[in-house]
């Protein structure tokens, strides 16, 4: 049986250094674990898919009753 391995690319650094939350402009951070980045004013949480940021609203989850995952 053959097993093929792809290599993907983590999301450019470079790209995590402009992005901002959509709603505030504030700052967003990365986490890498749970493939998301966090916008911890508006305690949203932006999906990262395929390496890709999707930085819209309805996307994003909610950390409202998360308070632990912000600390």
């Amino acid at each position: 049986m053959l097993s093929i391995v792809f290599w993907r690319s983590p999301v450019d650094p470079r790209l995590l250094e402009i992005l901002v939350c959509p709603l505030c402009k504030g700052p967003l951070e990365h986490r890498k674990a749970q493939a998301e980045l966090v916008c911890r004013p508006c305690r949203l949480a932006y999906p990262v898919k395929d390496d890709i940021p999707v930085m819209l609203e309805a996307e994003a989850r909610s950390l409202a009753e998360d308070a632990p995952e912000l600390g």
